[in-house]
C-alpha cells in the first residue's frame, strides 16, 4: 500500500512538473507569486481585484490580459484574481465551464492541487464571486481596481484607448471598456467601498523588467532578426510585400512565436502611411521597402524595423536619408544608460539630424517602451533605470519625394549602459546588400 501511495505521489509530481514546464518555459509559479507580493506591499491592507480576459468569439485564439498574466501565469478565460492585503492571501477564481479549445495545460479546476501548482492560497469557482465581493466589501471598504484598458493579442494600451474612445463618442454605440463596467458595478452594488486605481501600481511594476523577462526578450529578438534576414534574401523587384512577410512568418512560427502586432511591409510611397498593413503591392525597382514586424514570446514582445533597397543598392538620395537615421540609431543607443531622460535622447537625435543637414525633417520622436505590449507601459518623464526596455525608432520622410525610411531596435537598459537585443539583423548598407544577393528560402 505504501509503495502504491509513493508511486502515485511521484506521478502527481511529474504530472505537475510537466504542466509547469509546458506553461512557463522561462518563468515559474514562484515568479508570479513574487510579483503578487510586490502588489501587497503597495496596497497595504486593501483589496485588489483583477479580471482576466474574457472568452473570445468562436475561432479566435485566446490570449490572456497582460496584467492578469503578469500576476498569475494563468491562461484561462474569465478568471478573477483577488488579493486580500489584510492577510496577504491570493484567491484565484476560475469558471466552472472551460471551453474545449483551451490548451490542456491551461485548464484549471478548483481545489488544493491547482492552488499548489499556481502558488495561490486558494482556487475556487468563479460562481462564488458575488458572495466573495460582498464579504470583502463588508469588512474592507477599500478596493483597488484597474482603470486602464485591456491588453490582449496584438493590442496595446494606447491603441485600445483610441478604439474605446471612438466607441464612446459614437451615438449609435456608446459601449464602455470591460474594466470600467466592472468598476461601475462595484460602485453600484457596494456604495460604501472606496475605489482606488490599481493601474499605476501595475505600470510601475511592469516598467522595470527582471532577468527572466530580459532572457525572453533576448530569445525573441534573435528570432525576429532571423525573420528579417530571410525577408531580405527574397527581396527582388516584382516580389509582393506579403511574400516578405511570409518569410518572417515562416521563421516566427517555426520557433513557436506569435505576431506581436500586425505586419507593416511598406514599399515606396506606402511608407508614408506609418501603419500601412495591406501588404499587397509588388516591389518596384528603385524603391525602398521597410518592414516593421516582430514576434511575441511568452507574453514578451520585441519591436523591429529595417529598411532596405528593393534592387539591392540604395540610390544616393536614399543613402543620404538612410545614413542619417542609422547614425541617430547608433548615437541614441550609445547614450542610453540609467539616469538618462527622454529629453536627453531627443537632443542626441536632433544633433544627428542637424549634422547631416536634415534638421527640417526632425520631428522630435525617439521611440517608446517595449515589454508585454509593443507600446508598453511606463512614464516618459522619469529617468531610465536598469531593467527598462526602450525601443529606439529613428525615422525620416519626405512627402514630396514620397520616401519614408525607418529603423527600430529593442534596447535593454543595463547597469552601465544598454544592450540591443535585436542587433543581429544588419543595418550597415554593405551587409544588407550582401544578404539581398543571397538566395532566399524559396529559391534554394
Amino acid at each position: 500500500m505504501k509503495r502504491k501511495l509513493f508511486i502515485s505521489a511521484i506521478l502527481i509530481c511529474l504530472f505537475t512538473y510537466g504542466i509547469a514546464q509546458d506553461m512557463w518555459k522561462y518563468y515559474s509559479p514562484s515568479d508570479f507569486a513574487a510579483r503578487r507580493a510586490r502588489v501587497f506591499e503597495k496596497i497595504g491592507s486593501s483589496v485588489a481585484i483583477l479580471l482576466g480576459a474574457e472568452l473570445p468569439e468562436p475561432f479566435i485564439k485566446f490570449r490572456q490580459d497582460n496584467n492578469f498574466y503578469y500576476l498569475t501565469g494563468v491562461e484561462l478565460p474569465d478568471a478573477v484574481l483577488i488579493l486580500d492585503g489584510r492577510n496577504k492571501t491570493s484567491t484565484l477564481m476560475v469558471p466552472d465551464r472551460i471551453p474545449g479549445d483551451i490548451k490542456d495545460e491551461a485548464k484549471i479546476r478548483p481545489g488544493a492541487d491547482a492552488a499548489s501548482l499556481y502558488k495561490m492560497d486558494s482556487v475556487i469557482s468563479r460562481s462564488h464571486l458575488t458572495d466573495k465581493l460582498t464579504a470583502l466589501a463588508a469588512t474592507n471598504p477599500t478596493f483597488y481596481l484597474q482603470n486602464g484598458y485591456e491588453e490582449e493579442a496584438e493590442m496595446t494600451r494606447d491603441r485600445s484607448q483610441a478604439v474605446w474612445s471612438l466607441r464612446k463618442q459614437d451615438p449609435w454605440d456608446g459601449r464602455m471598456p470591460r474594466q470600467a463596467m466592472f468598476m461601475n458595478s462595484i460602485k453600484s452594488k457596494f456604495p460604501g467601498v472606496e475605489i482606488k486605481n490599481l493601474t499605476p501600481i501595475m505600470d510601475d511594476l511592469r516598467w522595470v523588467k527582471d532577468a527572466k523577462e530580459i532572457a525572453v526578450l533576448r530569445a525573441c529578438g534573435k528570432i525576429g532578426c532571423q525573420g528579417f534576414d530571410e525577408a531580405m534574401k527574397i527581396t527582388r523587384p516584382g516580389v509582393y510585400e506579403y511574400q516578405l512577410v511570409a518569410a518572417c512568418d515562416f521563421v516566427y512560427q517555426y520557433y513557436g512565436t506569435t505576431p506581436a502586432y500586425f505586419a507593416i511591409a511598406a514599399s515606396g510611397e506606402r511608407g508614408l502611411s506609418w501603419h500601412y498593413n495591406a501588404n499587397n503591392h509588388p516591389l518596384k525597382d528603385g524603391d525602398v521597402i521597410l518592414i516593421d514586424y516582430a514576434p511575441e514570446l511568452n507574453y514578451m514582445t520585441t519591436d523591429i524595423t529595417r529598411t532596405w533597397p528593393v534592387n539591392g543598392k540604395f540610390s544616393d538620395t536614399q543613402l543620404k536619408f538612410y545614413n542619417t537615421i542609422k547614425e541617430m540609431r547608433e548615437k541614441v543607443i550609445a547614450a542610453i544608460k540609467p539616469g538618462v531622460t527622454m529629453k536627453d535622447l531627443q537632443a542626441v537625435g536632433k544633433d544627428v539630424f542637424t549634422k547631416h543637414g536634415m534638421e527640417k525633417y526632425w520631428i522630435g520622436y525617439v521611440g517608446h517602451f517595449v515589454g508585454m505590449a509593443v507600446h508598453d507601459v511606463g512614464s516618459y518623464d522619469k529617468p531610465f533605470v536598469e531593467g527598462v526596455v526602450f525601443n529606439v525608432e529613428p525615422l525620416i520622410e519626405d512627402k514630396d519625394l514620397k520616401i519614408h525610411l525607418r529603423l527600430e531596435d529593442t534596447i535593454v537598459v543595463t547597469a552601465t549602459g544598454s544592450e540591443n537585443v535585436t542587433n543581429s539583423s544588419p543595418v550597415e548598407p554593405e551587409a544588407i546588400y550582401k544578404l539581398i544577393a543571397e538566395k532566399g528560402i524559396w529559391e534554394k
